[in-house]
């Protein structure tokens, strides 16, 4: 089997879940070592934020991502996480992003699943469709 950073991550998970806090800074440093023992120097940097998606994942709890021009969505973005945690009946976790290349609206990713609100894609689909060939009646 070919060990790579995601089998790592899931094993840490696995094995942090049954030691006191205290020592897993030591598993933490195990498994850098072993990153690097495998060839996977690159993989290091990303570690951390690998290691909390397993363990969220393990845990039941959904991710939430929403994306706006500002990054700051204010209290919209706890109503609109409330929303979501009662129709998925599962624990989420938010995080907000600014992207001011979206222009205007929203960017939602609830787990795999992504909605498109933003006024960047409407511009875009607006103009491919102003773009398009008239049909010629004869």
């Amino acid at each position: 089997m070919k060990v790579n950073a995601l089998s790592i991550a899931r094993a840490f998970v696995d094995i942090a879940k049954s030691l006191a806090a205290e020592d897993q800074g030591a598993l933490a440093d195990a498994a850098i070592h072993l990153l690097v023992e495998q060839g996977l120097l690159k993989e290091c940097r990303t570690f951390p934020a690998l290691v909390e998606r397993v363990w969220r994942k393990q845990e039941g709890i959904v991710p939430v991502r929403l994306t706006t021009t500002t990054g700051n969505a204010g209290p919209a973005a706890q109503h609109l996480l409330s929303i979501i945690e009662s129709s998925l009946k599962k624990s989420c976790v938010l995080e907000e992003r600014a992207d001011a290349s979206i222009v205007g609206g929203l960017l939602l990713s609830v787990g795999d699943e992504r909605f498109d609100a933003t006024l960047r894609s409407s511009l875009v689909h607006l103009a491919s469709r102003l773009l398009e060939p008239l049909p010629l009646s004869s």
